[in-house]
């Protein structure tokens, strides 16, 4: 059974619009690894998932703030004026919320699409960004198989 099957086996809503994925990517600047992209199309538009759920495309699952997955992603690329340090990773896109601000994230620069912890409540303004980003799972298609597997996502814990 592929990895797909087996997520609308644990969960699904109504699918994305092939459009309103297209257009996410286009504003992010980066297209969606193959199984975020898969569930979009497939499963859900966001809604699913570990946390607080994966985040949609337009018309989808939103944040608790509101957002869609490239609203999200625009907003923490933005400058921040009273901390000079910030500056978002290209390609790090958050996809899954955990509260308090923490999120998993996919790092679409890579072919094998790792996962990465962001959790900005371990940082003060004008510290090093890299400390709020922690290596999290080798690839998205891992990160999908824990949660199905039920294995313990919770924010600082890492796997392979």
């Amino acid at each position: 059974m592929s990895l797909i099957d087996e997520v609308k086996k644990r969960a699904s809503g109504t699918p994305a619009s092939e459009a309103a994925i297209a257009n996410a990517e286009k504003i992010i600047g980066y297209a969606f690894p193959g199984p975020l992209r898969a569930v979009y199309t497939n499963v859900a538009n966001g809604g699913i998932g570990p946390g607080y759920r994966i985040l949609g495309v337009e018309g989808g699952y939103l944040s608790d703030e509101g957002d869609s997955i490239s609203e999200l992603y625009l907003a923490l690329s933005d400058s921040d004026p009273y901390d000079t340090l910030w500056q978002w990773p290209a390609g790090t896109i958050p996809f899954c919320h955990w509260g308090s601000g923490i999120y998993s994230c996919v790092d679409a620069t890579v072919d094998t699409a790792p996962v990465i912890w962001f959790d900005p409540n371990v940082r003060e303004i004008g510290e090093p960004m890299e400390q709020q980003f922690t290596p999290h799972l080798n690839s998205l298609e891992s990160w999908f198989q824990g949660w199905l597997n039920g294995d313990d996502f919770k924010p600082g814990r890492s796997g392979s």
